[in-house]
């Protein structure tokens, strides 16, 4: 009974055993064992990697049509509905970011500064633009003293004065910190750091102008002071005492 199944086997084996080319050099014969035994796995493998380069090069395509798009677009955005639309549509890849860089300035002239610091931070945390880094630093101050955070405004304009003196945005920065320190009632401090500025910008007519009109604002700023509605509420008492009482007549 084994004899006889062992036979079937070695048959079975002798059937599957394709026998060589004739005209097959010998030198060729370990290529051929080679192929007879691995080649279906290696076309394989090979249609593997071809099918998942053949999905890299339409994903490429695919991104570089949508960036085109977004550059398009953002080129085209003027108004800060048409820069929300961009940054909704393309916010994660860098033009996308670029128009978040924009709508936050946008934010800010319009007077919404919780909604220019929300979108400045977002710019932050997704990558600035390259080359954008001092606007979006120096925005961002800007809109933390539009929304009396002086500390950290001050924080911000003080270190890029400090650290940044070939920007073309140093100025910016050094009458910020004058300007915060003002609200701070160091007006003395904010003179002297505009004193400094203007030493450095003599042959700026512009900027000579800016300081100088900065300055004279620096000067006429008194802080505002806190009443209490007792004091108030008595200084209007006495101004009606003051119309109700009569005047006596004068005398003959």
């Amino acid at each position: 009974m084994s004899e006889n199944t062992t036979d079937s086997v070695d048959a079975g084996k002798a059937e599957n055993i394709q026998p060589i080319p004739e005209n097959l050099p010998e030198e060729l014969l370990p290529l051929y064992d080679w192929w007879k035994a691995k080649g279906p796995q290696f076309l394989s493998t090979v249609g593997t990697v071809l099918l998942i380069a053949i999905g890299v090069v339409a994903f490429i395509h695919y991104r570089n049509g949508k960036l085109a798009e977004a550059n398009i677009e953002l080129t085209q955005a003027n108004s800060m509905d048409e820069l929300e639309e961009v940054v909704a549509k393309y916010g994660s890849t860098k033009p996308g970011n670029a128009a978040r860089m924009r709508l936050a300035k946008a934010y800010y002239d319009a007077s919404k500064y919780e909604e220019a610091l929300e979108t400045y931070d977002d710019c932050v945390n997704k990558g600035i633009p390259t080359g954008f880094e001092d606007l979006v630093t120096i925005g961002r101050a800007h809109t933390l003293e539009a929304l009396e955070k002086n500390d950290e405004a001050l924080t911000i304009f003080k270190s890029f004065s400090e650290n940044n003196k070939e920007s073309f945005l140093y100025p910016q920065a050094k009458m910020g910190f004058a300007r915060v320190l003002t609200l701070q009632g160091k007006k003395e401090e904010a003179k002297n750091l505009l004193e400094e500025l203007k030493a450095e910008k003599t042959d700026d007519p512009v900027w000579e102008m800016t300081i100088a009109n900065l300055e004279e604002v620096i000067d006429r700023y008194e802080p505002r002071t806190k009443r209490s509605l007792f004091d108030m509420a008595n200084e209007a008492g006495k101004k009606a005492e003051a119309v109700s009482t009569p005047v006596a007549p004068p005398a003959k």
